[in-house]
């Protein structure tokens, strides 16, 4: 009888846990992508005259633009400094921060409302394709 328990419940507990990793590895891939993308970002020295005002956020969201299960990854940096956006601008773009794929990451410079004078927030994105995180999709 022991048996046949132990049978039943390897039975059914197998394919729960192989549909659970079915799921949840293309997550734990992606998630260890954006933390490596935001230590790339955050390992980048500041250019002068700036400081940082916060710590960078990452976010990972599907892609809004286009069609495709993409997966879009996202770090800002909220700053304070006295370059000017282009200076700012050129700064990072020369710097070719590589992306989650090996490509380099896209970079805007935005003015921060919530922050007074030299307050900005720098964005670094990248996309890849998704291929069975369902957060993409």
């Amino acid at each position: 009888m022991r048996i046949l328990w132990g049978c039943l419940v390897v039975a059914v507990i197998a394919p729960l846990v192989g549909l659970f990793l079915l799921f949840m590895m293309p997550m734990w891939r992606d998630d260890a992508r954006l933390d490596d993308f935001h230590e790339r970002v955050v390992a980048h020295p500041l250019p002068p005259e700036t400081h940082r005002r916060s710590d960078g956020v990452a976010t990972f969201d599907k892609n809004s633009s286009g069609s495709g299960d993409y997966c879009e990854y996202r770090v800002q940096l909220k700053l304070r400094t006295g370059l000017s956006h282009i200076e700012l601008y050129a700064y990072y773009d020369k710097a070719a921060i590589a992306g989650v794929d090996g490509g380099m990451a896209q970079v805007s410079v935005d003015l921060d409302d919530a922050g007074d004078g030299g307050a900005v927030i720098v964005e670094f994105r990248d996309i890849s394709p998704s291929d069975w995180d369902i957060r993409c999709t």
